[in-house]
């Protein structure tokens, strides 16, 4: 893994907060996935998370988690969910799931991976047992290449925002389990908590 010696990763805040959200528009603006002056509908129901380069001083890559009911969340609403996927998700409770958006970084900042293990802590705290998500299918196969195809496909794909997109969910108790067996050192790096891992950004 890289080092983090100059990163801070954690909740965003206040002016953080603001960087945060630009950086999503700005990247998702310079790759196609939203339109000049096209409103996000789901800012005000997220908490986003950042790495914050130290020595710039500058909101370097992003993540949020969205908080709304089941059925209203952007998946849900905006892709043909499988029938049993569809089930098992309405089952949990509101405060069990949470989707996860606007996944993205500035160039030559290797953060996605901290950027995870940082929601990744902070669902543990809050009793967050799924994340669901509509991810593009390039980043789809990224990240499962990464984190041992923990994002499972659950609806089909269509193009959305742009993109071919691929409706998932992580059931993070099996993904722990998945991970530990399949790739040890990566499941002992999610697992570790230091000063700099939900430090909160003001």
């Amino acid at each position: 893994m890289k080092s983090e010696n100059h990163y801070h990763f954690g909740v965003a805040l206040t002016k953080i907060r603001e960087e945060a959200i630009q950086l999503h528009r700005r990247r998702y603006l310079e790759v196609g996935f939203f339109q000049k002056g096209e409103k996000d509908l789901y800012e005000q129901d997220s908490l986003y998370f950042v790495a914050r380069e130290t020595t710039l001083n500058q909101v370097v890559g992003v993540t949020r988690l969205i908080f709304k009911p089941i059925e209203q969340l952007p998946t849900i609403k905006n892709f043909e969910i499988y029938e049993f996927d569809l089930v098992r998700v309405t089952k949990l409770e509101k405060s069990q799931l949470a989707e996860m958006s606007a996944f993205t970084k500035l160039p030559k900042h290797e953060v996605g991976v901290h950027l995870i293990r940082t929601i990744f802590h902070y669902s543990k705290q809050q009793g967050i047992t799924h994340w669901i998500a509509c991810i593009d299918d390039r980043v789809f196969r990224y990240l499962n290449r990464i984190f041992s195809s923990i994002f499972k496909e659950i609806g089909v794909p269509k193009v959305y925002l742009g993109s071919v997109t691929v409706p998932c969910l992580v059931d993070l108790p099996k993904a722990m389990k998945q991970i530990k067996e399949q790739r040890p050192k990566l499941y002992e790096f999610l697992k570790e908590e230091n000063e700099q891992v939900m430090e909160v950004s003001r």
